[in-house]
């Protein structure tokens, strides 16, 4: 995956969407939705973020703010 590069990756059978901004050792923490977390690197950085359930989320169009819980409790280490 080039610098400049984005990774999309969607799932239909599991409604699971991926969306990879940079390959990096970081932390999956919960977002204010249940269907979606952000995983960051050290500095706070957003690496990555999923979504499950992308069917379920409704507009349009699509609007979703993606960023840690202001408690910021790790999900796990990724």
């Amino acid at each position: 995956m080039g610098k400049d590069a984005i990774k999309l990756w969607y799932d239909s059978e599991a409604d699971f969407l991926e969306v990879v901004f940079e390959k990096g050792k970081g932390v999956a923490y919960d977002t204010d939705d249940d269907r979606i977390e952000v995983r960051l690197d050290a500095q706070g950085k957003v690496l990555s973020f999923h979504v499950l359930g992308l069917k379920s989320i409704s507009g349009s169009p699509l609007n979703v703010e993606v960023k840690p819980k202001e408690t910021k409790q790790p999900l796990h280490s990724a």
